[in-house]
């Protein structure tokens, strides 16, 4: 069953958007909380955990930003629904699955439910992430390789191709990262995802085991039926 959260203040809307929703899952099982503030909805957020947030930018004089920058790194997709497009590029930068345009279409709810179910990947151009307690944002271009760590994942940083940064640990799986992050991030192992650009070769030893070998001069392990697809990869 998806759990979702929308946050809307307006009544109409929020009615509207929510039958929109509830037909795009169709037959799916959902569980749907409506706030009509952001108060509420950090509230309910506290107490509750949820796969999908919907959230409008203009609420009562709220800026809906102040929520979604300090809820982003958390381990559920954030759809936008809003009237301010022009914050489109700036929510995509920081990691929003889907930024629907108001007034919006069930066609249009549709294709932001899509995206969520099929894990098409993102074009963000940060990680957002806690550390100690504050939200720090990571440059794309800043992460070597992914690993899964149960319902979390371990971000494994570089300063450049050649020296390694340090590791942060992630509240979103795997899974739910690399709907985010660009293309050129690529599932190699059922626990590991590198970006192609980090990959110098591929190398094998004895036992068909296979490696990624990385500029860093890191080595993650590459499965064996994904090994064929990271040499095309590479050679493209």
């Amino acid at each position: 069953m998806k759990k979702i959260l929308m946050v809307e203040d307006e009544f109409m809307v929020a009615k509207r958007l929510k039958r929109f929703i509830e037909n795009a899952f169709n037959e799916q099982k959902i569980e749907l909380h409506i706030c009509n503030n952001l108060y509420d909805a950090h509230d309910y957020l506290v107490d509750h955990i949820i796969d999908v947030l919907f959230l409008d930018l203009n609420l009562q004089g709220q800026n809906g930003f102040d929520l979604l920058k300090h809820k982003l790194c958390e381990s559920f997709h954030t759809i936008i629904v809003s009237a301010n497009s022009d914050k489109a590029i700036e929510a995509f930068d920081i990691g929003v699955l889907d930024f629907v345009a108001k007034p919006f279409t069930q066609e249009r709810i549709q294709k932001a439910v899509n995206r969520l179910q099929h894990k098409s990947q993102g074009t963000c151009k940060y990680l957002t992430y806690k550390q100690l307690g504050k939200i720090e944002l990571l440059p794309i271009e800043n992460i070597l390789y992914i690993k899964a760590d149960g319902h979390y994942s371990v971000v494994m940083t570089q300063v450049n191709k050649r020296r390694l940064g340090n590791s942060i640990l992630h509240e979103k799986n795997l899974d739910k990262l690399l709907t985010l992050l660009p293309e050129d991030f690529v599932r190699i192992h059922r626990s590991f995802a590198v970006s192609l650009a980090n990959v110098r070769s591929i190398v094998s030893t004895e036992g068909s085991q296979y490696y990624a070998q990385l500029y860093s001069g890191e080595q993650i392990p590459v499965g064996r039926t994904r090994v064929k697809h990271l040499k095309a990869k590479i050679a493209g």
